[in-house]
């Protein structure tokens, strides 16, 4: 972490416009951050649980490609998943034969998002050759799903319809890139509309 501090400062700081990537260059992006929102305002796990089984979480997550179009800008398109899945026994109370009875239940729920956006990146002075510093805009799709299975049959599942309402995802972030060879770099960003913070890899070509 501090050595990523660290490149980020010298990612921010001189006069000379050192940059790595220049127009005509494509580049892949890999990256992970966090953190996972959708485990903060989760509906499973109710007041009738009475034990929790197991969670499994996808960060924000995904791959991006841009091309530079002139030694300043480039574009592209970044495609972003999360995900959040939690399993639980609950005893449901269900009334037979003029009284209350508890039945257990298996639980399982998911909550789900997926961006696909169409993403900016305007190049900042650097001092080093090595280093990419930019700002990054996007603009895209906003969807999301949310499914229960009970007993292992599906009890619910809605979507982007039921969900969502303003269908347009946007983000707007700070990052850096660490060339240390020509074509593959490590890097970082901070932002909002995604992760918060996040850590990438880059192969340039």
């Amino acid at each position: 972490m501090k050595k990523l501090l660290a490149l980020l400062f010298i990612g921010t700081i001189g006069l000379a416009h050192g940059q790595a990537s220049f127009q005509g260059n494509h580049s892949f992006e890999l990256y992970g951050g966090g953190p996972n929102f959708l485990k903060f305002d989760f509906f499973g796990f109710g007041p009738n649980s009475t034990s929790m089984n197991g969670s499994r979480s996808i960060p924000p997550s995904g791959l991006r490609y841009a091309y530079m179009i002139t030694n300043d800008v480039s574009v592209g398109i970044d495609v972003m998943y999360n995900s959040y899945r939690e399993s639980y026994s609950s005893s449901d109370t269900v009334f037979v034969n003029n009284q209350w009875t508890y039945i257990p239940s298996n639980y399982t729920d998911l909550k789900s998002r997926l961006r696909v956006q169409a993403r900016f990146n305007f190049l900042l002075p650097s001092s080093s050759p090595n280093v990419d510093s930019y700002i990054g805009l996007a603009v895209g799709t906003n969807n999301r799903w949310e499914k229960q299975w009970k007993n292992d049959s599906i009890n619910y599942s809605y979507n982007s319809a039921d969900l969502v309402s303003v269908p347009v995802s946007a983000r707007l972030c700070y990052g850096f890139r660490y060339f240390f060879s020509y074509n593959s770099a490590l890097g970082a960003e901070i932002g909002v509309g995604g992760p918060l913070f996040s850590v990438q890899y880059t192969y340039k070509f």
